[in-house]
């Protein structure tokens, strides 16, 4: 019996054959140059791995016709055309830890997929704490997807080590802001120091991103002694961005030395920006506006926790206005900024979880703003398209973007859309909004992805979604954005953020040289890019929240106008889906939804009660008699199958009610498709 094969002893016998004859330079018919040193070759070796050489060699090339091709780019250098040339001619494994980047980006450039993927596979073997974060930066800059979510895992995981190594200090922004936003095991005075350290490491450049980086840290969080070390920020050029937070820190730990201190401390911790769960202050899903089965619009503000079995709301301050619908909401250091609406397009107000209490804030200009998106960045709420009124009386859609600057409370035209929509969604990464979808002027749905840089007051076509949409929910942990879609897709957006800063460094040149601002053609290639990561139910004029690494979608309404009450969870870890046994008291429809920080003293008052008892008498509410109606054209056809006249509830549990009705005996239902009966 043979020791090995035939196929492995002919190519074993070919290879050792084309090493010899390129050792004797024998029939090769090309030369490589590359970086000075020039490399014998036989073309259909070189065609036969890589497409680069594949076109480059063909008859009617330049390169053909002179018999040598010169490679001048800097991903391609002689020591790794040389180890090329070691593992084609004579099968030699030339990858190794010092060799297996520069052999990866060659791979690239001369197109060899074989010696691409097998790099890649290497790499991810062979990660380590010590060297992932530069693995991460490498598989960014030449988008190796792959290897980047395997580097970044390690990097999230190892925080406490990568986070003292230089490499972090290299970090783009961007970077730093996904790994901030994943990273749980670091206690909150080590995300600070790596927080400063990372700007100072370039504070000429840096200072100006510090503000975006300051929503990382709970001051109030901070160790006493490490708080006492961030005293010389107050003499530091650093100071005017954090001055307010170290002072407020200070005032939270000293006890008893403040008057009404139990309210001065309660307003501070209600003011941080992360999740907290303390006995004085819990993380809790706050809903407030939209409407119900009733058609009527919700002015309370409820909160309820979504770890419950059973749904009980508390009623926290209600808005000060009825706004109708329409309007816009975001959050800034744990409040809760409203805007628009369309009964009242000029309403403007902050609720404030520290007193529980609503702020009017100065109006909207220009007739206000509904159908309209908010984002808020570095103390600046943003309100951004939508439609207002016109001084005909006529409703036409905004592309202007207003800033509100919290600290002066003063409002300002910031910028134009590249196209003005209404129905659209926002949502921040660092320094950057971006907006998704939405209706334009002549009524098209669009996919455009729109970004506005904030530090250089341009805006710009960002790229695409994978088809139009509108009335999406756009969420940001800090470092990735989550489009939830009303199709029932949930994406995750990966940004090209050197290509982007590339962009926003181009139209700030021609800024300043006061070049046309239309840049609605300078897309030339996407700065962002999606990926499906989770599906659910779909609805339209629902909500959703981030809830750590879970994404929530609640309430909505079906394409035939049934309202819905359940909580769905997707995982943002594998995609999967599940109900939550949490829903709402009724269904409910384009209501605002954040998750916050609420004192414990507030959340003791009556809970929302269920809006039905067994024994109650029952029909079903005009808005599910319609959707039947349309369901079921021939609707007295269908009397056995749809509940008439009045009924008496049997039986209520977590999903369902139970209702003997006059033609249906134990009708199962939800809450959302009756109404107490006249």
């Amino acid at each position: 019996m043979p020791s090995s094969n035939l196929t492995d002893r002919t190519f074993a016998n070919v290879c050792h054959g084309l090493g010899q004859q390129v050792d004797d330079e024998d029939f090769c018919d090309v030369t490589v140059a590359v970086g000075g040193k020039t490399f014998s070759c036989h073309r259909v070796v070189l065609a036969s791995v890589s497409e680069f050489f594949k076109m480059s060699l063909k008859p009617y090339w330049r390169e053909a016709s002179k018999g040598q091709v010169d490679i001048t780019h800097e991903d391609v250098s002689p020591e790794a055309f040389g180890y090329l040339m070691e593992i084609l001619y004579k099968g030699r494994d030339m990858v190794d830890n010092n060799t297996a980047k520069d052999i990866l980006k060659m791979s690239l450039y001369l197109q060899i997929k074989y010696l691409e993927e097998y790099c890649v596979e290497f790499l991810q073997e062979n990660l380590q704490p010590a060297v992932c974060l530069g693995t991460w930066l490498f598989a960014q800059k030449y988008d190796l997807d792959k290897l980047a979510k395997t580097s970044l895992k390690m990097a999230a995981e190892e925080i406490s080590i990568v986070s003292t190594q230089d490499d972090m200090l290299t970090l783009p922004k961007s970077m730093l802001l996904i790994l901030l936003s994943l990273q749980q095991k670091l206690v909150m005075d080590d995300v600070c120091k790596t927080i400063l350290r990372w700007v100072e490491a370039d504070p000429d450049t840096r200072k100006i991103h510090l503000d975006e980086l300051l929503p990382f840290i709970c001051f109030t969080e901070l160790s006493s002694n490490y708080l006492c070390e961030t005293v010389i920020y107050l003499n530091h050029p650093f100071r005017d961005v954090m001055h307010e937070q170290i002072n407020e820190a200070l005032t939270y730990n000293i006890k008893g030395q403040q008057k009404n201190d139990v309210i001065v401390r309660r307003r501070i911790l209600a003011r941080q920006p992360r999740p907290l769960n303390t006995p004085k202050i819990k993380n809790r899903l706050v809903m407030f506006g939209g409407y119900t089965e009733s058609d009527k619009t919700l002015k309370n503000t409820y909160v309820f926790n979504l770890k419950n079995s059973f749904m009980k709301p508390y009623i926290l301050a209600p808005m000060p206005e009825d706004t109708g619908l329409d309007f816009a909401s975001c959050t800034w250091y744990n409040e809760v900024y409203v805007s628009g609406g369309s009964q009242l397009p000029t309403f403007f107000a902050v609720y404030k979880p520290g007193d529980n209490e609503w702020e009017v804030l100065p109006s909207l200009p220009d007739e206000g703003r509904e159908q309209h998106a908010m984002a808020a960045i570095s103390s600046s709420i943003y309100v951004l398209g939508g439609r207002q009124k016109m001084a005909d009386g006529e409703k036409m859609i905004s592309s202007s973007v207003l800033r509100y600057n919290t600290k002066t409370k003063e409002w300002s035209v910031f910028c134009q859309l590249t196209l003005g929509v209404r129905e659209t969604t926002a949502a921040t990464l660092g320094h950057r909004i971006y907006l998704f979808g939405g209706v334009d002027s002549h009524g098209a749905t669009t996919d455009l992805v729109q970004c506005v840089d904030t530090l250089g007051g341009c805006t710009y076509q960002a790229g695409r979604l994978p088809t139009p949409t509108c009335g999406a929910r756009a969420l940001s942990n800090g470092g990735r954005i989550y489009v939830v879609r009303p199709e029932g897709d949930v994406l995750s957006m990966w940004e090209s953020f050197l290509l982007a800063e590339n962009i926003e460094k181009h139209l700030s040149d021609r800024k300043k040289k006061k070049e046309s601002n239309d840049h609605s053609s300078d897309m030339i290639s996407s700065t962002v890019s999606f990926r499906e990561v989770g599906k659910f139910t779909g609805r339209r004029h629902f909500s959703a929240c981030l809830n750590g690494g879970e994404l929530i979608v609640c309430g909505g309404e079906t394409d035939e106008q049934q309202l819905l009450a359940e909580f769905e969870s997707i995982s943002l870890e594998d995609g999967k889906t599940s109900k939550k046994s949490l829903t709402l008291v009724t269904g409910a429809a384009k209501f605002g939804l954040h998750l916050i920080n609420v004192p414990l003293a507030f959340l003791t008052g009556t809970a929302v009660t269920h809006p039905f008892r067994v024994g109650d008498q029952v029909v079903l509410c005009p808005r599910e008699q319609q959707r039947l109606q349309r369901l079921y054209p021939h609707y007295r056809a269908f009397q056995m199958q749809i509940p008439c006249g009045t009924g008496y509830i049997t039986e209520i549990n977590s999903e369902s009610v139970t209702v003997d009705f006059p033609n249906i005996f134990n009708w199962k239902g939800s809450t959302t498709q009756l109404q107490h009966a006249p």
